[in-house]
This record gives C-alpha cells, sequence and structure tokens, in this order.
C-alpha cells in the first residue's frame, strides 16, 4: 500500500520538542466515575499536542452513542482527553465531538433510516475546513464520505477523509435489501478508487471505519484484494496488532508516505469500572510533518 509521494516541503523552520503529555494513553481512556470531565474546548486546549512538527489524529466508531446519556458522556470525555488535532467519529452523533466548531457532517442517505442527527461519518478539526466535500461522487454508495482541508499549527495544509466503508451486510438482509453479501462494500472501495485522482498524494490522511482487518482474517480474498487497491499508495498505522488493543481493528488511520507515524494509542470499549462504551475500540496517534 505504498507509492512515493510528491515532496511539499516542511512547513516549519525549526522543529519542538515531542510533546508527551499524554504518552501515558496507550491503553486508552481510564474513564472517570462521572460521565463528563474532559468535554469542554478548554480541556482539549490544556490536554492536545502542542508539537507544530506533529498533526495529532484519532477515529473511534462510538455505536450511536447518545450525548446527551452517560454512556455518551464518557465517549466525549474519552475522545477530548488526548486533544487531537483532527477527529473521525463513525456512527455517532456529531454532537459527541469536544466542541461544535469545524463539524463536518456526511450526508443522512446511507439508506437505513437516521434517527435525530446520527450520522455514518463526521469529522471535527480544531481549525477551519475548506475545499469541503460530503459526496465523493454519485457512484459511492451514500453517506459514508466527507472531505475537508484544514491547517496544523504550523500552517501546513492537511487534506483529511473521513470514511464508513459499509459493512459486510449492508443492504443484503435489511435496509434495500438489494445487495448480496459485500456487495456494497466493494461498490464503495471500487469507486473510492475512483476518486484517488482527485487527492493529493502528499499531507493526508483518510480514516475511519474499514469494516476489514489488515491483514485479512475473514474478509473474502477478493474484497480484501479490492481493499488493497483501494488504498494502494498510503501506508495503514494501524494494521496488525496494536499495543493494548484486545484484537486487530477495524478502524483504521491511513497516510501518504510522507508522513511518518508514531505509536498508535487506543480508546477502550469498556471503561476502566467495566462500563460498556463502543463494540469497537477507537486509535489515535501523532503523525510526523514533512
Amino acid at each position: 500500500m505504498r507509492t512515493q509521494a510528491a515532496s511539499g516541503g516542511s512547513c516549519f523552520a525549526e522543529a519542538s520538542p515531542r510533546n508527551d503529555a499524554v504518552s501515558g494513553f496507550a491503553e486508552g481512556f481510564r474513564a472517570p466515575g462521572s460521565w463528563s470531565t474532559l468535554n469542554t474546548s478548554r480541556d482539549v486546549r490544556l490536554h492536545g499536542n502542542s508539537n507544530p512538527t506533529t498533526v495529532r489524529v484519532g477515529t473511534w466508531n462510538t455505536a450511536w452513542a447518545e450525548p446527551s446519556g452517560p454512556r455518551g458522556g464518557l465517549v466525549q470525555a474519552a475522545l477530548a482527553a488526548p486533544g487531537c488535532d483532527v477527529l473521525c467519529v463513525t456512527e455517532g452523533y456529531p454532537a459527541i465531538f469536544p466542541d461544535q466548531e469545524n463539524v463536518l457532517k456526511a450526508p443522512q442517505n446511507w439508506g437505513y433510516r437516521a434517527a435525530g442527527d446520527r450520522r455514518k461519518v463526521t469529522l471535527w478539526s480544531k481549525r477551519r475546513w475548506t475545499s469541503v466535500n460530503r459526496i465523493g461522487s454519485e457512484s459511492l454508495p451514500g453517506g459514508r464520505f466527507v472531505k475537508g482541508v484544514t491547517r496544523t499549527h504550523a500552517g501546513c495544509r492537511l487534506t483529511v477523509v473521513g470514511v464508513c466503508i459499509p459493512w459486510a451486510g449492508a443492504h443484503s438482509r435489511s435496509g434495500r435489501m438489494d445487495r448480496k453479501r459485500w456487495e456494497d462494500h466493494t461498490i464503495w472501495l471500487e469507486e473510492f478508487q475512483k476518486l484517488r485522482s482527485e487527492l493529493p498524494n502528499s499531507r493526508t490522511v483518510v480514516l475511519g471505519d474499514f469494516n476489514q482487518r489488515i491483514p485479512r482474517q475473514w474478509a473474502p480474498k477478493r474484497v480484501y484484494e479490492a481493499l488493497l487497491r483501494a488504498f494502494d499508495g498510503f501506508e495503514i498505522a494501524t494494521k496488525g496488532e496494536l499495543q493494548g488493543a484486545p484484537r486487530p481493528s477495524i478502524d483504521h488511520i491511513a497516510h501518504t508516505s510522507d508522513f511518518e507515524p508514531g505509536s498508535i494509542k487506543i480508546w477502550r470499549d469498556r471503561s476502566s469500572d467495566g462500563r460498556y462504551l463502543s463494540d469497537h475500540f477507537g486509535a489515535w496517534c501523532d503523525i510526523r510533518l514533512p
């Protein structure tokens, strides 16, 4: 999944020391007894990434955790704690983010009933978005793609794509029931591959729910090969076994090869006192800028 990225030059003149303020987060968020202690933009600034040579990105499928409920409050606090510069939430509510500024929401047209403000994929950034695309293409299965360009601490342009690739059974035994198993998933990958020429080959991150493990475990070989083709030219920072994770991830962070990722940290699927947070665990990391 690697190709040589075009050189874009450096965005900064001098690197500052690495920020390890939350390096102890490798095994995920230690949820507090109360269900919201780190859910304000002030907390994000206090606990955030201040290193201009890196950008901190994270993704988590929050399993429709409602921000106003106890589970949602825990998830919201966990998302805020590392102070990511960019967040992608799949199967979630936009209100789950640390604040409501700079939120990009995919449409609610994924073919199933969408209650309230549920979205298959949303993006959040500390800085404003430009060059927004919420559709991808008319042929891409709907509601599962959103793209924008934001800026890093040092002023670098960063292209970010949030995705929620259809699960194996999408629209086969539920929803429209007009697909075979893995068909919607494969169509999404094939259409995304066609969009690749519209994405920069440097300073680009694609993250979200890929609904496949990397390397392949249970997906059919042909489906896994479609994934590899769709993400040819990207490095998958979250592939393989992740420290502290209970199993290989299907929530992934992919990036162009000009970036250098640090160690992957995780958001656990249960709180420190055993409460259910999601049926997924999330992942975040610092990516060193070129």
